[in-house]
């Protein structure tokens, strides 16, 4: 192809893809590079404000009876800088470099879902906006970021500082939610050709194993804030011992989701480090299978031991021994990750520049944290030192150690992809040395503290205590580490601003985003290419098979991108990608007025912010896009393979026989749709294992006017059922071309669950109980009211559909967007179900 023809086809591609200029055209735009790095940098200002928190408390507990600040303030800022540091820093920045890195090393456009990806960002700047609100009107939480009942209820802490804990995390799960189906689906889906699973930088691995377990772990998180909003703002009792209720069901239900974010934050920035490694040792990384598959290890087994934070609150020793063996078991696949970076340091050619010397700093605070963690897993050990400074040093040799150094080592190294220019070796060196021994003199005597006795979240000691010193050091040392990160801080600046100019690869990586240009242009690569190892940079001449990153299909009639099956990465069709949009930006704002009316119960706030949340939803849905489809190719394309024409490509060169236009039979839609009922199923499933745990627990006030009564919820439960087979025969009818038909199906499936909600508003109000009576009232109203809200939103995504078929928008072979409605329905009937079986039938069989 000539010079010519490629200048061409970047100017088009460049004309499909770049984001129009002004401040609409930025609020707007959908591209996974600005929406990374807008998350790294927002994460970053998070991260100085958890450290200003930090170093305030570090003033205070300098020396002994210090008065710098109230014991007041001292809660609020513990506990702003642990839900900062874990929840606006930790995570977001580590979703931050996926964004911006996946589509790159993966050879795609774009992610799966552009507006779900920038509706991610604004929802997690929303939440973050929301939680700091509570610093300017006084009311910051101050309960840890643990948050335990009863100190967390409304009768210890009547003002809103916990309202901002609970409905914070409940706003920041949205996004977090949001962003983890968009990994998992792209992962599965958009890969290049040829980019099969076992070929994927681990970076991949890393996120799309803590994608997986946030669908599973987050939900936890939800279920427990929202029972203890429902205690605090309407009097039930999920967590009242005098009214049926259990505290220690708090700890259960936030430990579910708490292990397993410990992972969650650290797997991809473990994952970051496996991926410079290889660039900075000059050969591929040793043992990726064993890695990879420690990595997704770690994430399972991270499920399975909650308890280890809950050894001194009484459990039987049968619990203590089961929960014990799993946490220790958990440092073997850890293990695995570490002795595979120390071989491939040792085998390898290292280029001692900043990058090596943060990842090393990160593998020795990784095996430091590792093993005083390990020891806590022992529960005769764990009593003594619980709640000491000594799981304060492990908190932090985990979360700062195995999460802050390799971002700081990932800035360094993507840092010229991402600008273009080289950030400074003197300044990050210098960093490096202040930061790597600031950390250490600051929480490494706090494991002598913790031994000597010292309390964590105390605001105060006495001289007589014998903390005295090792505090001043750790007080020392932070100032240190925070010496180091404004020196960073400056390099960045600096680098930013006048830094020299990088090459495409300055570093010689094998890796695809180091193919493109730095930076990478708005559509990354002129051609999608075709992957055939996993360093396609460093395949040499006599390979038997080399990628082809030059001669694939440029996609340049418009907003496309190749999708490919979930193994092999076959391509199977040619996706229609959304363009840039408002309707993220605005949606986010509504929820933001939708959380500020719940906190101060303005329910009227509350409710014009969710009907304007829903108009966004309903605007964003429409109309909805087809897909093209195609048979999958008998042989992939070899390098030797005349070359493609790259300029507006018709179907058939994707090496791909064309069917016609059609629905894939998996499209990505459908994936996240799915993926969508796997976090709402583990919702219902934390609030039914909540119920059946207060059921055991609080036998004595379970049930005080027996079972709620069958006469309605019989037939009540049959009217919803039928409204799936009604909704399934509409699917049929659609598919056989029969839109008449298919109308008047969703029409009365819509009927059916209207019908449906108005019998069970009637069974409330004959139900001999109410949700302030006790536990067992909270429970049933909370668990079918959260049903009957799915219900409900299943009307509207119902009620969309509906409207898209009266207009023409769907038909037999763009049907797609009925059968993610139809998949939602049949869930949300599927749930009933299961709280049928529950609620109304277990209590008579004596369950």
């Amino acid at each position: 192809m000539t010079e010519i023809a490629e200048s061409a086809v970047s100017r088009r591609l460049r004309a499909i893809w770049a984001t129009p200029a002004g401040i609409a055209g930025s609020l707007a735009t959908v591209d996974h590079k600005t929406i990374g790095i807008r998350y790294v940098v927002t994460a970053m200002i998070f991260l100085i404000l958890g450290g200003v928190e930090a170093l305030v408390m570090r003033v205070q507990l300098a020396r002994p009876d210090a008065g710098f600040v109230s014991p007041q303030l001292y809660n609020e800022l513990f506990t702003m800088h642990g839900v900062t540091m874990l929840f606006l820093f930790a995570l977001p920045v580590l979703s931050g470099f996926s964004n911006y890195l996946w589509p790159l090393m993966i050879g795609a456009r774009d992610m799966a879902f552009p507006r779900i990806n920038a509706v991610g960002y604004w929802l997690f700047v929303a939440a973050g906006v929301f939680i700091y609100t509570s610093m300017a009107t006084g009311t910051m939480p101050n309960a840890g970021w643990f948050n335990y009942v009863p100190l967390s209820s409304a009768r210890y802490i009547p003002r809103s500082n916990i309202d901002y804990f609970a409905l914070g995390m409940i706003f920041l799960g949205l996004s977090t939610t949001a962003g983890a189906i968009n990994f998992v689906v792209t992962f599965f889906k958009m890969r290049a050709p040829g980019m099969s699973i076992d070929r994927v930088p681990i970076l991949l691995w890393g996120t799309v194993t803590v994608s997986v377990s946030i669908l599973f772990a987050l939900p936890a998180l939800t279920a427990s804030c929202l029972l203890l909003y429902l205690d605090r703002h309407f009097g039930m009792h999920f967590f009242d011992p005098d009214h049926g209720g259990q505290p220690l069901l708090w700890q259960h239900l936030f430990w579910m989701f708490g292990h397993p974010w410990v992972y969650i934050v650290v797997l991809p920035a473990m994952s970051m480090a496996s991926d410079m490694l290889p660039t900075t040792c000059r050969r591929p990384l040793i043992g990726y299978t064993y890695v990879a598959l420690a990595t997704v290890s770690v994430g399972i087994l991270g499920f399975g031991v909650w308890v280890h934070h809950m050894f001194a609150v009484g459990l039987s020793p049968i619990s203590l021994s089961f929960f014990s063996g799993a946490s220790m078991a958990i440092a073997i696949p850890s293990a695995v990750s570490v002795f595979a970076w120390i071989a491939t340091m040792w085998y390898g050619r290292p280029v001692r520049n900043t990058v090596l010397l943060f990842i090393a700093g990160f593998i020795v605070l990784f095996v430091i944290g590792g093993v005083d963690g390990v020891v806590t897993a022992s529960a005769p050990f764990d009593w003594q030192v619980t709640d000491s400074y000594y799981i304060v040093a492990h908190l932090h040799y985990v979360l700062i150690g195995i999460n802050v150094f390799p971002v700081i080592a990932g800035v360094h190294y993507w840092f010229p992809k991402a600008t273009g220019r080289l950030m400074s070796e003197r300044l990050g060196r210098l960093s490096f040395w202040l930061m790597f021994l600031g950390f250490n003199i600051a929480f490494f005597p706090m494991h002598f503290l913790g031994l000597l006795g010292m309390p964590r979240r105390i605001y105060t000691y006495a001289p007589w205590q014998g903390w005295a010193m090792w505090n001043l050091v750790a007080t020392i040392g932070s100032f240190t580490f925070a010496l180091g990160f404004l020196v960073f801080v400056i390099n960045v600046w600096r680098s930013y601003r006048k830094g020299d100019r990088a090459s495409a690869n300055p570093w010689g990586a094998g890796t695809l985003e180091w193919s493109v240009s730095s930076p990478p242009p708005p559509y990354n690569f002129v051609q999608i290419p075709r992957v055939a190892s996993r360093h396609p940079l460093w395949e040499g001449e006599d390979d038997d098979r080399r990628s082809v990153l030059d001669q694939g299909p440029a996609l340049d009639d418009g907003h496309q991108a190749v999708s490919t099956t979930a193994l092999e990465a076959r391509p199977t069709a040619i996706l229609p990608m959304p363009g840039d949009s408002l309707w993220p930006f605005y949606l986010s704002v509504a929820t933001l007025f939708l959380f500020y009316g719940l906190v101060y119960d303005s329910f009227v706030v509350a409710g014009i912010s969710a009907f304007a949340v829903a108009a966004c939803m309903v605007g964003w849905l429409w109309p909805g896009a087809s897909i093209a489809q195609f048979d999958e190719p008998e042989e992939p394309r070899e390098a030797g393979d005349p070359p493609a024409t790259t300029s507006s490509m018709p179907m058939s060169d994707l090496s791909l026989t064309p069917v016609g236009i059609a629905v894939e039979p998996h499209p990505p839609g459908q994936w996240a749709m799915a993926l969508l009922i796997v976090t709402e199923a583990s919702l219902f499933a934390y609030l039914l294992f909540s119920y059946f745990y207060l059921d055991v627990l609080s036998p004595t006030a379970w049930l005080p006017g027996g079972a709620p009564a069958l006469r309605i919820a019989i037939p009540n439960t049959a009217i919803l059922l039928s409204s799936s087979v009604v909704l399934y025969w509409a699917e049929r009818r659609l598919a056989a071309k029969d839109v008449t038909r298919a109308k008047w199906g969703l029409m009365f499936t819509m009927l059916l669950g209207a019908l449906f909600l108005c019998l069970q508003g009637v069974e409330y109000a004959h139900e001999p109980f109410r949700p302030q009576s006790n536990a067992y009232g909270s429970a049933f109203f909370t668990i079918t009211g959260l049903h009957g809200a799915h219900v409900f939103v299943g009307l509207l995504l119902l009620g969309v559909v509906l409207t898209m078929l009266w207009r023409g928008k769907l038909s037999s072979e763009r049907r797609h967007f009925l059968s993610n409605a139809a998949l939602y329905w049949h869930f949300v009937d599927a749930v009933w179900i299961a709280v049928f079986a529950s609620l109304y039938l277990a209590p008579r069989l004596g369950l």
